[in-house]
């Protein structure tokens, strides 16, 4: 029996279908397995089969990435692959509810519980003391300045930049007390 090495080799070198399928039949399970597990088989756009009907291309793919001077073994690096790939799947898929201002605050735009939306200055109003009930005060700045300052949303890297934090802290924390305003409103 050949070991994994000289399979992807083979695969890499000759385009070798035999070793490409040898690959397959060897690490299917653990592509398999790393899916089911990072990959929830309920939720609204992720297709869990598509991600497992693209094993056979996975295995390949990762057949002809794989450097071994990396001293990984070929089931870890499919297994780490498969999991990263749902979990980026996963986290595409994910929706934090964002209220959104348009140009002038006066006409409906998005964030009422059924039709999402906000029908008034009142509502704008409302929302905006909630911010101000936000114990932190990095949130409620983030949120000002995100949606009330500028007839436009302003960019994260212009908040990040204002405040000294990373553009991913600022959506963090934009994200984590957009649940809690939500209480208030």
């Amino acid at each position: 029996m050949e070991e994994d090495i000289e399979l992807i080799n083979k695969v890499k070198n000759l385009g070798d279908s035999f070793s490409v399928q040898e690959l397959i039949d060897r690490h299917s399970g653990i592509y398999i397995d790393m899916v089911n597990k990072y990959l929830p088989d309920n939720m609204d756009g992720i297709m869990k089969d598509d991600v497992l009907e693209d094993k056979n291309f996975c295995i390949y793919d990762a057949a002809i990435k794989f450097d071994e001077s990396k001293n990984t073994k070929f089931s870890t690096y499919i297994g780490n692959l498969a999991r990263w790939k749902c979990l980026n799947i996963f986290n595409k898929n994910v929706k934090f509810p964002q209220c959104s201002v348009d140009e002038t605050f006066e006409s409906k735009v998005s964030c009422d519980s059924e039709t999402n939306k906000i029908q008034t200055r009142e509502d704008i109003e409302r929302i905006f003391s909630a911010i101000d009930l936000i114990k932190d005060k990095r949130a409620s700045k983030i949120f000002k300045m995100r949606y009330q300052n500028s007839k436009k949303l302003t960019p994260w890297k212009n908040i990040a930049k204002k405040l000294d934090l990373s553009i991913q802290g600022c959506i963090n924390i934009h994200n984590k007390h957009l649940t809690e305003i939500k209480k208030y409103v």
